[in-house]
């Protein structure tokens, strides 16, 4: 019988071994994420430009060994595309040599890529630019690897930063500005593919295990605000401190602004703080635009009382506060300094999920507007507060999350709020379901 067993757990070892190998084919030698792009034994998904025979193939490397080339990844990774990635390549230099790794570039027939960044490799060549260098932007004039060396070239870009490291040892960490300006303007942080240099015909280089990882872009906010004090610095702590989010104050001295021009938007996500009222068609129908495309929306506390001359904003948000009675309904009250118990009454909601009830310190908002089909995360029986303290709905193709909640630094610190926040952030981005 032990026979039996030790013979059936041989051929059960074997079969999985086997699975595991088909597995790793199929998804073409994934690893935590890492995905190669060279299958060390062809050139497929790559595409050389001009001097198509500097790039060959020879025990598991890529050769480079020619007249000036650029050999470009063109396969269907991410349909060769990347914004936000981390990419390894494993590389050996001959004396003298130069090459590079170009990213955020595209395929070209002739010359120098025009668009991207290029790394340098090169520790010996007689440029002063050295490996680990982002060649003419942040230069390194001391190589920490060596030639006839295996060496280990590892890129990470998140949005506008760029990390470079040589066998671990980091050369550059570089954060580009904003407004960055250069005589060169394909030399800006954008999207693209990969692409190995040839530099010269006697530069001799090898790549091997040439590895990607995607990495998701920070989820991009405009928080707008005006028209209301608050606590300025405590309130911004709310969205620091995050890898996924990074974040951009709007405050409007013209009411409304941001919304003016849309032509070149870059956010997945208003967080509204606003309690401004001034909005012309023109922004109006702006604003609904973005919120067609698909832009998250967040209209936290005092936003509920923004843009009293506009009915259809109730409508967007779910909720009004009323600041002057009308023939049909009583004004609007708040007050001060109360303790909230929050009952969480949707535990299913990707926002409110694994949260418990829990207990803030703010202020409260009673008699004001709620849209019936709200989907009701939060609420509580304060008797100084309407029930109604968080919830979801839909406007177009937007999430939009409205929190009621969130007046002062005692509210910003409490840690469940900072949570809600986050959440209902990433949710309205569409990076939690």
């Amino acid at each position: 019988m032990a026979k039996k067993l030790g013979l059936a757990l041989l051929v059960w070892c074997v079969l999985l071994s086997s699975c595991q190998l088909a597995l790793a084919k199929e998804t073409g030698g994934k690893e935590d994420g890492w995905i190669s792009l060279f299958d060390g034994k062809t050139l497929n998904g790559w595409k050389a430009s001009e001097n198509k025979d500097t790039f060959s193939v020879r025990d598991g490397m890529i050769v480079v060994d020619g007249p000036r080339s650029h050999l470009f990844y063109v396969g269907p990774v991410n349909n060769a595309d990347f914004k936000n990635f981390e990419i390894k390549a494993e590389v050996m230099t001959k004396p003298r040599a130069n090459s590079g790794i170009y990213f955020h570039t595209e395929y070209q027939e002739r010359g120098w890529p025009d668009k991207g960044y290029e790394v340098q490799v090169n520790n010996t060549h007689s440029d002063w630019r050295k490996t680990g260098s982002l060649y003419g932007i942040k230069d390194v004039r001391g190589s920490s690897a060596k030639d006839n060396q295996w060496f280990t070239e590892h890129i990470i870009v998140q949005d506008k930063r760029i990390i470079i490291k040589v066998n671990g040892q980091t050369t550059v960490d570089y954060i580009e500005p904003e407004d960055v300006a250069r005589s060169d303007s394909g030399r800006k942080i954008s999207s693209g593919t990969f692409a190995l240099q040839g530099h010269d015909p006697k530069s001799v280089i090898y790549y091997k295990n040439i590895m990607v990882k995607p990495l998701s872009s920070k989820i991009r906010i405009a928080v707008v605000t005006g028209g209301h004090g608050f606590e300025h610095d405590p309130f911004f702590t709310l969205f620091k401190g995050y890898d996924d989010i990074g974040y951009v104050e709007a405050e409007q001295k013209d009411h409304s602004e941001i919304f003016e021009d849309i032509s070149d938007w870059d956010y997945d996500v208003i967080v509204m703080y606003s309690m401004t009222q001034n909005i012309s068609k023109k922004r109006k129908d702006n604003f609904k635009k973005l919120l067609d495309r698909g832009i998250g929306l967040v209209a936290l506390h005092h936003n509920l009382g923004s843009f009293q001359g506009w009915p259809e904003f109730k409508k967007i948000i779910g909720a009004k506060y009323y600041l002057k009675p009308t023939e049909e309904r009583r004004g609007s009250t708040y007050k001060h300094d109360i303790d909230i118990e929050v009952h969480v009454v949707d535990t299913s909601h990707p926002i409110t999920r694994g949260m418990s009830d829990f207990k803030i310190h703010d202020e409260g908002y009673k008699y004001c507007g709620f849209e019936m089909n709200n989907r009701l995360l939060l609420t509580t029986n304060h008797p100084d507060s309407d029930k109604s303290l968080c919830w979801v709905r839909r406007f177009g193709k937007a999430k939009v999350c409205g929190i009621m909640l969130g007046h002062d630094a005692a509210a910003y610190a409490n840690p469940n709020f900072r949570q809600l926040i986050a959440r209902s952030i990433r949710w309205s981005a569409g990076r939690l379901d």
